[in-house]
């Protein structure tokens, strides 16, 4: 579909249409707050307050506007790219308190691997909400503003950015870190018919109704000794097996096609489930120990089996097609 793209405006702050789900939303964004906080450098560390990110510093800083809403978004564009030639689209969302531009530096950066394999990545900026920190509601209020609804605003991005360049509508994805990946999920949720499969690292599904004629893809990379979002979950979060379980059932994945294997020694394990509805899969990996540490709230970076994470992540995405 095309977006009519008006001229830009700048604004800072957003009204907040905060939806509360089953397991208590404005808890969960209290938490994660405090626990972000104190994670290491391979975490989203920076917390973003008054909306001061300095994305437009940063190499391909892009905007977009709709209806006198500017969102930002950091957009990388391989020199190999042929206006020719349709190519994939990886939608990257930072986690909670995040700046986009520090996100790409030092956290979820998927660049290089974009040269090598030549698709198209974009880092959106989440808008600073009513707990002072830039976050994403992964759910669909209904309301049409790219202020006020995150799905709305990834539905039009996709657009803007498919009518700037060459994309291929069938190979879509959207990754995301912590609360980047509870918004990748949002996304499979509600946007099946536009994301071809999603990539989470260290996220979490918060419970809600999925459009359940759209099947998507997943691979997830959880750490054992998670600590901001449990493994086992807690009263706020479902099991990282929980959201496995219900992905399996979305999808129709028969849960006997599941394929364990032990990675570095034992301390990677790679559950796969195959055989799903539109030939979907689940896989996740359990991270007790890479890299020398272990398994915690992390984007992952040490080798699985002389294999990185994000290209373990980008073989998995490439090999998911949408359906017609």
């Amino acid at each position: 579909m095309k977006i009519e793209i008006n001229k830009f405006k700048r604004i800072t702050k957003r009204k907040q249409n905060f939806r509360i789900y089953q397991f208590g939303y404005l808890v969960i964004l209290l938490i994660l707050t405090s626990a972000i906080t104190g994670c290491s450098k391979d975490d989203d560390t920076i917390n973003v307050k008054d909306n001061i990110c300095n994305n437009s510093d940063h190499s391909g800083y892009t905007t977009i506007e709709h209806n006198g809403i500017t969102r930002e978004y950091i957009l990388h564009v391989t020199a190999s790219y042929n206006s020719n030639d349709p190519v994939p689209l990886i939608i990257n969302f930072h986690g909670y308190g995040g700046c986009a531009s520090y996100y790409v530096n030092n956290v979820g950066d998927l660049n290089s691997l974009a040269d090598i394999e030549n698709f198209i990545v974009a880092y959106p900026q989440a808008v600073v909400g009513e707990k002072g920190d830039a976050y994403w509601d992964p759910g669909d209020n209904g309301i049409q503003s790219i202020g006020e609804n995150d799905i709305y605003f990834t539905e039009l991005l996709i657009s803007k950015i498919s009518n700037e360049y060459n994309v291929d509508s069938s190979r879509i994805y959207a990754i995301g870190f912590s609360n980047g990946g509870m918004m990748s999920y949002g996304l499979a949720c509600s946007r099946g018919n536009l994301i071809a499969a999603v990539g989470i690292m260290s996220g979490v599904m918060l419970p809600e109704s999925c459009d359940a004629n759209e099947y998507t893809s997943v691979i997830h990379f959880h750490g054992i000794a998670d600590d901001v979002l449990p493994y086992e979950g807690n009263q706020y979060y479902q099991s990282i097996q929980d959201v496995v379980n219900y992905w399996l059932n979305h999808n129709g994945i028969p849960a006997s096609s599941l394929l364990t294997t032990d990675l570095n020694g034992g301390d990677v394990v790679r559950k796969s489930y195959s055989g799903g509805n539109e030939n979907t899969s689940v896989i996740l990996y359990t991270i007790h120990e890479l890299n020398g540490k272990v398994g915690g709230h992390s984007w992952f970076t040490g080798d699985i089996e002389g294999n990185s994470p994000n290209q373990i992540l980008w073989d998995f995405l490439s090999s998911n097609k949408l359906v017609d």
